[in-house]
């Protein structure tokens, strides 16, 4: 390759990188969109969605992981699990193995909720990702976890400056 074949590759690449990142900004710029559209049709609040979000982690959470995880204080995550509940969304659990635990979870009119909203757009998404190969997939995957890293590092630096 010569110099100028190497140099215009530079420059494609770093144009390529910076259309990536617009990408990127749209792409969290429609999440957040369709994240207000989902809570104003469930009649919540983006706090309650994201509690809500939460709670269908794979192992049941209580109320102090809950409040960890949404970056909430334990009053505040009591309010907004009093929401959920009264909305139908999520109820407390009381642990059968320690019955002083106790979890919140989905209800069935949560799960039915998230089948009806996002199990469409997880199959468009699903059947869009089966026609790349698996090395894309995977390169696809390892900048995900880079960038979802990044954005909680510098959540957390934030939250230490103030």
């Amino acid at each position: 390759m010569t110099a100028q074949q190497e140099e215009g590759a530079t420059d494609a690449r770093e144009r390529l990188i910076e259309e990536f990142g617009h990408v990127m900004q749209e792409f969290q710029r429609s999440a957040d969109t369709l994240d207000q559209r989902v809570a104003d049709k469930l009649g919540l609040n983006r706090t309650d969605l994201r509690c809500l979000e939460l709670l269908f982690s794979p192992t049941p959470l209580s109320p102090g992981e809950l409040a960890a995880k949404a970056g909430l204080t334990t009053g505040g995550v009591t309010t907004a699990i009093d929401r959920l509940e009264r909305s139908g969304y999520a109820a407390r659990v009381r642990d059968t193995a320690d019955r002083r635990r106790v979890t919140v979870e989905p209800t069935e009119k949560g799960y039915a909720m998230v089948a009806e909203i996002f199990a469409p757009i997880a199959q468009e998404g699903a059947d869009y990702l089966r026609t790349l190969d698996v090395a894309t997939l995977a390169q696809m995957t390892e900048f995900l976890r880079f960038a979802t890293n990044q954005q909680y590092e510098h959540a957390t630096q934030l939250a230490q400056e103030t």
